[in-house]
This record gives structure tokens, C-alpha cells and sequence, in this order.
């Protein structure tokens, strides 16, 4: 082991104090809530953040939300000492995100369509550990929750364009489009789920990685009112499309659980 390496790890504690307030507030159809906080960093220093939101509710099930947040990140001693990735050089991330967003409810069916611009300073990414001056996220979301009858639907679809805001370059490991979708079925005292989740293609350094789909399963049988068997199968097909270039992900992975609850 180098004797800078054995220097960059002397670093081996911080203490983070940190305060907070927040208020939410309903006056009649609008909607209100503000956040702040501050955050005394052994390592850093001080950092204040905090948010403001407003809602309008048309009516009953029509209602459109937005806000203005900023946030503040100190990097991991993984990103800064862990060896082969940290940059003891590495600083933290600091970032304005804005959003809005119109939201739909009747009965047990949800959907909400939200457009959010997230402007990172620093954002840390790459391997090793570096600082990307200015980052740019900003697109889309939709989704949708609702129930029919024993039978449960959630599914989400993002289009985003996460960029370097300097180059134009795409971020890395975030996909432009991602989404999922999920069922599940009560059964009396079984119940059945099915999950899908889909990424687009990511970059890595100088790498793309593919695309992908995995699907997973659930199933759950109440044996009480207090005793409770669950399976799952995660990544059913066993597909190989790693997440990070160079480590392979995880493969079909099995779960069995028996939880007690009085």
C-alpha cells in the first residue's frame, strides 16, 4: 500500500449536526408547505436547504403542485478514499429542482403526470470518483395506481434528458427512458404479484450498457391472522445486462420469509 493511500484513508470519521423546520398548510383548495434545514459538516462546513411547494385543487379529483427545492450532498468516503475509485479531490454536489405537476384521483384510481429540471453544480459521477461541473435532468413522469376489485395496477414511465450541460454528453448510469409495471391478485389469504422493470441504455465512461427488462414474482399466504409466509423470485429470466461496466448483476435470486406480527 502506498503511503498516500494510507494518508487519504487518515480521514476516517465525520459528524454531521443538523436542524430542521417545516410547516404544511391547507387553506382551503391551496395547498402550501416549506421546508428548511441546515446541516454543519465536520468535513464541509455549513450547508442550508429547504423547499417550497404549492398545490391548487380544481375540484375533488383534479390538482396541479409545484415547487422549488435545493439539496446538498457530501460525498462517501468511497468516493473519496475507497481504492481504484475515490478522488480525495472530489467535492460536494449542490442542486436547484424544480417541478410541476397535475394529479388526477377518483375513487381507487391515481394518476399523476409531473415535469421536473434538476441543475446539479458538482454532481459526482465516473469511475474514478470526479466532479461534473454542471448537470443538467429535466423530462417527464407519468403514473398510474388503481385498484379493480382484488386486483392491484401501479405502472410509471420516465423520459428524461440527463446531460452534461456544458457538452451535451449523457450522464452516467442514468437512462433517458425507464418505467415499470405491477399486478398483484388477492386470493382470499394468497396473494399473487408480477412485477416488470425496463432501463434504457446507460453510459459508462467510454461504454454503453444495454438495455434492459427484469421481471419478478411474489406470492404471499396469511397461515393467521398473525403469521405470514412470503416468496419471491427476482430477475426470473436471468438476464445478464450489468449495471456498471465490468460487474455482473445479480442472476435469478430466490426469497423465502415467514414473518410474525401480533
Amino acid at each position: 500500500v502506498s503511503s498516500d493511500l494510507q494518508l487519504a484513508y487518515l480521514q476516517d470519521e465525520r459528524h454531521v449536526n443538523s436542524l430542521f423546520a417545516g410547516y404544511t398548510g391547507n387553506y382551503g383548495a391551496h395547498q402550501l408547505q416549506t421546508n428548511l434545514r441546515q446541516d454543519n459538516n465536520s468535513q464541509y462546513g455549513t450547508a442550508n436547504t429547504g423547499l417550497l411547494g404549492y398545490g391548487y385543487a380544481f375540484s375533488d379529483t383534479w390538482r396541479a403542485t409545484t415547487s422549488y427545492s435545493t439539496a446538498f450532498r457530501a460525498p462517501s468516503f468511497n468516493e473519496l478514499y475507497y481504492p481504484g475509485y475515490g478522488n480525495a479531490a472530489v467535492k460536494p454536489e449542490r442542486s436547484i429542482n424544480t417541478e410541476a405537476g397535475l394529479h388526477y384521483t377518483l375513487n381507487e384510481h391515481n394518476v399523476d403526470v409531473t415535469y421536473f429540471d434538476n441543475h446539479t453544480t458538482d454532481l459526482i459521477a465516473g469511475y474514478p470518483a470526479q466532479n461534473i461541473n454542471e448537470a443538467r435532468t429535466d423530462g417527464w413522469e407519468l403514473s398510474y395506481a388503481g385498484q379493480f376489485g382484488d386486483t392491484g395496477v401501479k405502472a410509471t414511465a420516465t423520459i428524461q434528458n440527463p446531460r452534461d450541460a456544458n457538452t451535451g454528453a449523457q450522464l452516467p448510469h442514468r437512462a433517458k427512458q425507464h418505467g415499470s409495471v405491477a399486478f398483484t391478485q388477492k386470493l382470499d389469504a394468497l396473494q399473487l404479484g408480477a412485477e416488470w422493470l425496463y432501463s434504457d441504455a446507460r453510459m459508462d465512461g467510454g461504454h454503453t450498457l444495454d438495455s434492459y427488462s427484469v421481471f419478478n414474482l411474489t406470492a404471499a399466504y396469511a397461515l393467521s391472522k398473525q403469521l405470514k409466509l412470503s416468496l419471491r423470485a427476482d430477475n426470473l429470466t436471468d438476464q445478464n445486462d450489468s449495471n456498471v461496466y465490468g460487474y455482473n448483476p445479480l442472476g435469478r435470486t430466490y426469497f423465502v420469509n415467514m414473518s410474525y406480527q401480533q
